[in-house]
Order: structure tokens, then C-alpha cells, then sequence
């Protein structure tokens, strides 16, 4: 009988951070803005000790940053403060535990998705500090290297970004204008976008997740109110449907699937400052 079960731990604190897991079955919260200033350091997760932990900070502080975990080193990418959007890059070595800079991206990017698939990082979207961006790139690490794939069909920043059956999908967003519902998977075997079924409701600031075979998109914002609804995304059925709500409303919170054995379960440990939830 398999006892392992995989939940979705999200996260929105007075930090407003960016979410990876990495394969040691640890979450990681990095940099985000604690309604005072812009922050650049990070915290761990441990669900065996249900305790969070306060690991080295970032090189520079920043918020709206998208962060990516490939074969072991997590990458925090772009971002921005109350001046610029940033095109920085930066690696975190766990065994170390420390940050250095790695090749920037070719466009600054706030506000930007990020996702590892195969043997890349890519950083898909977000604003330049001018306009919402429907470009991609995507960071080879063997070369250090950031180089620009197709783009998008849609300019969006603040979209959730995930990997499913080998190709990437970007949810909702926001153009200059509004949030947006419309949903696109890129497939990096024949370089080409395509627009999959619509949200349910619009989501831009929207947290996303893939487990168990579906992509879920948590909270966001709707251009009315904070959302706190959870939809799922089945890609055999082409079909978006509510599961399930988080206990807050929120926005630009951080998502990311965790394992772990159903006797270790219990209430997801607080940050430093305020919720997370787990579902």
C-alpha cells in the first residue's frame, strides 16, 4: 500500500515570498516585501520537523522574483523593488548554503514565472518595468547562458508557471489592463505555444502547482476581489474545475507540492510572520 501523500503547501505571509520545492523534500520562501521594505532573505521548511529555518539571503533584495529548482540548486530570477525590474539571476547551493550570481537574462523581468524542464530554467513572461512581456527565455547552466525560445501568444505578467507530461503551461496573469483567464502550454519538442481551456475566472497574481497529473491554480486576483478558490486542471479532459478553497484570500502567494508520508502530516508550521496553508 503506497503511504505517501503529496500536498500543496501555499504560502502568503507579510513577506509576500516566491515558493520552490527541490528534491530533498524542502520548501524554500525567498525574498518578497514585508509592507516596509523590499527583503532578500530566505527561510526553509522541513514538513519531517514541521519548523521553518532561516538559511543566507539573496545578493539583492527584491520582490516579484520567480525561483526554480534544477538538478539540485535553486535559481531566484528577475524581480523588482520600488525603482527598477531586475534582470539578475542568482543560485543557491544547498550543501553550502550560499548565493552567487549566474548570467543575466537578456530582459529585465518583475513579476516573472519560472519553471526547470529537462535540462533548462525558463523564465516565461513578467513586466519590464514598461509593459507586460510575452517573451521567453530560458537559462542553459552548463553554458551560463540565457537564450530567447518562442514567445507567447498573450503578454502577461504575474502568471503562475508549471511543468506537466513535459511541457510547460503558463495560467492567467495580468496584461497592462486586467487579469486574465486564458492558459497556454508551450511544448519544447516542436517549439510551439497553444492555448489550452480558460480558468474558470480570471487570475492574475495566481500560485500554481502540478500534482498527481493536473496543474491547480490557487487564489489570485480576479479584478474585483482577492481570490481563495482552488481550480485543477485535467489535460486528458482539456478542462478547468473548482476542488477546493485556501482559508485566506490572496494574491502573488507562493505555491509548491510536497511528499510525504501521511503519518508526518499535520497543520503546516507558520513563517516568521504570518499563514500558510496546506490542502
Amino acid at each position: 500500500m503506497n503511504d505517501r501523500h503529496h500536498f500543496v503547501v501555499s504560502c502568503l505571509w507579510s513577506r509576500s515570498p516566491n515558493v520552490a520545492l527541490v528534491s530533498s523534500g524542502k520548501v524554500y520562501a525567498v525574498g518578497g516585501h514585508d509592507g516596509s521594505e523590499h527583503l532578500g532573505n530566505m527561510e526553509m521548511f522541513d514538513p519531517l520537523t514541521n519548523k521553518w529555518m532561516m538559511k543566507a539571503s539573496m545578493n539583492t533584495k527584491r520582490r516579484g522574483i520567480a525561483l526554480a529548482a534544477l538538478g539540485g540548486p535553486i535559481y531566484a530570477i528577475g524581480g523588482l523593488d520600488d525603482n527598477s525590474c531586475f534582470n539578475d539571476v542568482e543560485r543557491y547551493d544547498i550543501e553550502s548554503d550560499r548565493w552567487t550570481a549566474v548570467a543575466s537574462m537578456n530582459t529585465p523581468r518583475g513579476g516573472v514565472g519560472s519553471v526547470a524542464l529537462g535540462s533548462h530554467v525558463y523564465a516565461v513572461g513578467g513586466n519590464d518595468g514598461v509593459a507586460s512581456l510575452s517573451s521567453v527565455e530560458r537559462f542553459d547552466p552548463h553554458l551560463n547562458k540565457w537564450t530567447e525560445v518562442r514567445e507567447m501568444g498573450q503578454r502577461r505578467a504575474g502568471n503562475g508557471v508549471s511543468e506537466l507530461n513535459g511541457c510547460l503551461y503558463v495560467v492567467g496573469g495580468f496584461d497592462d489592463n486586467s487579469p486574465l483567464s486564458s492558459v497556454e502550454r508551450l511544448d519544447p519538442r516542436l517549439c510551439r505555444w497553444n492555448y489550452v481551456s480558460e480558468l474558470t475566472t480570471p487570475r492574475g497574481g495566481v500560485g500554481v502547482a502540478t500534482v498527481m497529473g493536473r496543474v491547480f491554480a490557487v487564489g489570485g486576483h480576479n479584478g474585483n476581489i482577492y481570490l481563495n478558490t482552488v481550480e485543477a486542471f485535467d489535460p486528458r479532459m482539456n478542462r478547468w474545475e473548482l476542488v477546493g478553497s485556501v482559508s485566506h484570500c490572496r494574491a502573488g502567494a507562493g505555491v509548491a507540492v510536497c511528499s510525504t508520508h501521511i503519518s508526518q502530516i499535520r497543520d503546516v508550521g507558520q513563517g516568521s510572520s504570518n499563514v500558510v496553508d496546506c490542502m
